[in-house]
């Protein structure tokens, strides 16, 4: 759906919600139905609520003398959330294929050139790829040959000294024996082989003294002290408990102004719609003042007075 407006408006969106603005709908509209829409009134790139709102209110006038029922939600819209956008686009989808007939447009000479939406609305900014390169250790590799080439020294070390320690054990006087059981094993296996298998022969030389390293150390002392740790997690659980309670808060806020938004839309819309006639039904305006919905009650009398 994405691809395909963007193919139709040559625009450059990156998620659906980013319709909720309406300037998309009001190029659609004029592409559908040339000259029905005056695009010089459209605010491409606002991010200003009451442009949005006009936006809409465009589409809605163009849909209108269009003769075209759809009740457009925009009070769900304009909240930019995915799923009744997505909903409303494939109603569009439908609707645009079922009117289009097949005439050349031009949409970015329509709106003058205008990008929709401009760079800094959904496009990765530069800097963050000139980043990328920087963050790989090329050079790390190449200083990893020298521990290999160190490595290959302490084996040809490891040798040298293997090569030479039959020449010192011969003198000690050692039983016959010995020297049969080192000497075929020395050169069948590798050179890594037989450096391990003259440190059994050497005693304390070449074992003892790795293994008591890590046996004879001091024992280590905590890194943290746990009775802060028990009061950071104090802190941490006490700020989650007041983002939730914020958060709440935050929803019912909302909620409520979406209530009464909805009720002085109601009202300009009427008041619109009387304008011929110069006058506005006032039952009618206090039916929407007083009109309640789920989790909203009318005030007591008490209070109204």
């Amino acid at each position: 759906m994405l691809l395909w407006v963007n193919d139709c408006l040559q625009s450059n969106f990156t998620k659906l919600e980013q319709l909720h603005t309406g300037a998309g709908y009001c190029q659609f509209t004029d592409f559908l139905f040339p000259d029905t829409l005056p695009l010089k009134k459209v605010k491409w790139n606002s991010k200003n609520e009451l442009d949005w709102l006009a936006n809409w209110k465009l589409v809605q006038t163009a849909w209108k003398s269009l003769g075209v029922e759809k009740v457009v939600p925009v009070d769900k819209l304009i909240k930019g959330k995915f799923q009744d956008n997505f909903e409303f686009l494939q109603w569009f989808k439908k609707f645009f294929d079922a009117n289009y007939d097949g005439h050349e447009y031009n949409p970015l000479e329509a709106r003058s050139g205008e990008p929709l939406p401009t760079e800094g609305a959904g496009a990765a900014k530069p800097g963050a790829a000139s980043r990328m390169p920087t963050r790989a250790p090329v050079q790390a590799r190449p200083a990893a040959v020298p521990a290999t080439s160190s490595r290959n020294n302490s084996n040809q070390a490891l040798n040298t000294t293997s090569t030479t320690q039959p020449a010192r054990r011969a003198p000690p006087g050692a039983p016959a024996h010995l020297p049969a059981s080192v000497t075929p094993a020395r050169p069948t296996p590798t050179r890594a082989t037989s450096g391990v298998g003259a440190t059994p022969a050497n005693g304390s030389n070449g074992v003892k003294t790795p293994m008591t390293r890590p046996t004879g150390g001091v024992p280590q002392q905590p890194a943290v002290d746990p009775a802060q740790v028990k009061q950071l997690k104090a802190e941490v659980e006490e700020a989650n408990r007041q983002l939730t309670e914020m958060d709440t808060v935050v929803a019912s806020l909302e909620k409520e102004r979406d209530f009464y938004f909805s009720k002085l839309r109601s009202i300009e819309i009427m008041c619109q719609e009387s304008e011929t006639i110069g006058n506005v039904e006032v039952n009618r305006i206090l039916e929407i003042l007083y009109e309640t919905e789920e989790g909203f009650a009318p005030p007591d009398d008490d209070e109204a007075q």
